[in-house]
Formats: structure tokens, sequence, C-alpha cells
């Protein structure tokens, strides 16, 4: 069975394609074959893999063609995104395309994997809602820092409004609080607030690392870099959060 999850978030610089990668790397490396479809138009998710973006979800979108590659890692594939991205968005918008246009295109591999990662831009505009319809569960990265609630509760009125009014029969998969730094005040009752408002949704947090930045530029994930990393340990806890929710 196939396991599609949205990562999403209205709003930019909350590590959404930093948890998409380490979250399918960690999967991969569990020995799930995982593919990530990559439909932010900056192509970050192919970036940090070590990967050119290329214009597969364009393709995909408009030409029914599913130009899946390698990640270079053992069950890790991608279907990277590129700027070209933007303009399939505009495309399915401009021709009114069904709230299920994702969801056909990708259901005649869909059942290779055994997970799907959608990495999404942090906006809505067509294909973020798509995504999300497309998807069994939904996880929202929200960083621990003034005003980072905003996003994250528009991304939940979001999923509210699907399920209400279109129909859809997905869950939350959970909330997950990043650029956590305890040292700080602001993290601290973030993080409070995040548990007070939404319970058992949110996950173990992920803490402020500057190997993160370090990671991408090599095009490495931080199994790969430093195994022993906190990090590391942070988002192989993750990984069984998922498992055990999924």
């Amino acid at each position: 069975m196939t396991t599609i999850i949205c990562i999403t978030n209205q709003k930019g610089g909350v590590a959404k394609t930093t948890t998409t990668v380490h979250l399918a790397h960690g999967l991969a490396r569990l020995g799930k074959k995982v593919l990530i479809v990559d439909f932010d138009p900056q192509g970050q998710s192919a970036t940090t893999l070590g990967i050119d973006p290329q214009p597969g979800v364009f393709n995909l979108l408009l030409n029914r063609q599913a130009q899946i590659v390698g990640s270079g890692r053992p069950n890790l594939h991608i279907l990277p995104g590129d700027p070209s991205t933007a303009t399939a968005q505009i495309v399915i918008n401009a021709e009114n395309r069904s709230l299920s246009a994702i969801q056909d295109a990708i259901q005649r591999f869909a059942h290779e994997y055994q997970y799907i990662l959608f990495d999404t831009a942090p906006s809505a505009g067509g294909i973020q809602e798509r995504a999300i319809f497309a998807s069994h569960a939904v996880l929202i990265p929200t960083s621990t820092e003034f005003l980072s609630s905003d996003g994250m509760m528009k991304g939940v009125e979001l999923i509210n409004k699907l399920r209400e009014e279109r129909g859809w029969n997905g869950s939350m998969l959970g909330i997950l609080p990043t650029f956590y730094d305890e040292q700080t005040n602001i993290s601290r009752e973030t993080l409070a607030q995040l548990r007070e408002q939404f319970g058992d949704y949110v996950l173990a947090p992920i803490h402020r690392a500057t190997i993160f930045r370090d990671c991408a530029a090599e095009g490495r994930t931080v199994f790969e870099s430093n195994p022993l990393h906190r990090s590391a340990s942070e988002y192989a806890a993750l990984v069984e959060s998922v498992l055990k929710r999924t």
C-alpha cells in the first residue's frame, strides 16, 4: 500500500524541504521505497540531494510524463521540479482542472512506492490544494519563531476546508516544530502554545543547527554528513513517528 504525505506550510523558511528530504531519506534507509515529488518551483528538494532541478513536475502535470530520476541513494527517487512548475500551476488554474488533477496524474506509478512525499511551495494557488487533496496525510513544519503560526494556521484552515467542502478524507499527520532553541523564550513559548492548542499532533521538535546549511551546500543529508549528530537523531525520531502514525 502506498502512503502519500504532503509536507506543507503557507509560510516559507520553516524547513519544509529539509524535512521532506530527511524524512524521505530516513524512510529509504529503513528499506522503504520512497519517491519525492517536488512541487516547489525553486526545485530545492533536488538541489538538497545534489541533483539539478528539472521540469519533471511540469511534464507530469501538462504532458502526463513521469520523468522520475534516482537520487544516488538506495530506495529513494525524485520527480524534480524547477521554475517551470509555476507555469504548470498557471495552466492548470486557467484550464480550471479538477481538484483531483494531481491525484489522477500520479495514480499510474504510485503503486511502485511505499511512500510518496510532496514538497510544496509556501503559498496557496492551485498546486498546494491539489497536492493535499491527493495525499493521505499532511505534515506541517512550523518554526518556533515570532509570527510563525500564521502560515501554519492557514494550512490547518485549508485542510479543514478541503475536508468539509470537498470531501477530502485524509488526516493530519502532525505539526513539526522546527528551528527550536530552548535557550530563547520565544522558542519555548511557541512550543508550549503549539502543544496546548494541538496536543498529540505536535511532534518532537527539530533544533536549529548549522549542519543543515552545510549539508544542503554539499548535496547531502545529515544522515550522510554526520549520522551521530543530534539533528540526525531528531529526524530519525520523526521517521519512527511517521511509521507509527501511518
